[in-house]
């Protein structure tokens, strides 16, 4: 079984470490918590101590595998607003050097505008920024276009799951507009499902938006996850707001993935 390196075990990345495991792969795993060793070590996690301040500070034997998944949330710091930037070139100076073949790269659907309809792979922007300000298609291509490496690309949107249940995103909210605009989601399951889809079928050097093509509004998805956690109902307007309705179908009719949630 292929050697794997997920670089952030964190809410993703330690579930999917141990789905990973349990199927037959070899998985060492990076933390920034010296503290959380042993919890890897637990899970029979290969544990890494790795700070990327922004460069690349751990063993070099991490990148060690014949995949590398980098799961590192996109932060810049107010001194320096190319911080993430340079963390990724780092990590992909180390895996040239390593020689690794293959990269997931987990990437997220802000790179999508609000157009105000459904969007595929191909609308996403350079222009359109994640919340820390980083725009996410750059940080992409550091890795796609990259001769020689096989990189797939993951556009998760809306992430929820244990610890991070809907109901409590907008526990409480008065007047909130875009309550008929469609809701982008994936549960946890979903997320480690599609990845090791991708990894077993081998379906490298692609681009996939990742949402569940269950459809709904936002004011149906917030109404009723307020319910099953039992918090107060958040409450929309009628008013609209921009929107992007986000379209899985290139996933689903390449790798064949159903979705659980």
């Amino acid at each position: 079984m292929e050697k794997i390196s997920i670089l952030g075990c964190g809410w993703l990345g330690l579930p999917l470490a141990k789905a990973l495991i349990q199927a037959g792969h070899p998985v060492k795993g990076s933390t920034t918590h010296s503290e959380k060793i042993f919890l890897l070590r637990a899970e029979n996690i290969s544990p890494y101590l790795i700070n990327l301040g922004p460069t690349y500070q751990g063993p070099k034997d991490f990148f060690e595998s014949d995949l590398v998944i980098i799961n590192l949330p996109p932060r810049n710091r107010n001194e320096d607003p190319s911080f993430h930037q340079k963390q990724l070139l780092s990590i992909r100076e180390n895996l040239l050097i390593s020689g690794v073949s293959k990269v997931i790269f987990v990437s997220s659907t802000a790179v999508y505008p609000n157009l105000n309809r459904v969007v595929t792979e191909q609308d996403a922007s350079a222009l359109s920024l994640s919340r820390a300000g980083i725009s996410l298609l750059d940080m992409e291509h550091l890795f796609t276009e990259v001769p020689n490496l096989q990189s797939t690309i993951i556009r998760f949107g809306g992430l929820y799951g244990p610890g991070r249940h809907p109901g409590g995103f907008l526990t409480g909210g008065k007047q909130l507009d875009g309550g008929k605009n469609p809701v982008n989601m994936i549960h946890l399951d979903d997320c480690i499902g599609i990845i090791q889809t991708i990894i077993r079928d081998q379906h490298w050097n692609q681009t996939f938006n990742a949402c569940s093509p269950k459809r709904q509004t936002r004011a149906e998805f917030y109404t009723r996850a307020a319910r099953d956690l039992g918090v107060e109902i958040p409450d929309f307007t009628q008013a609209s707001k921009p929107y992007k309705e986000v379209s899985s179908e290139k996933m689903l009719s390449q790798t064949g993935y159903r979705f659980f949630h």
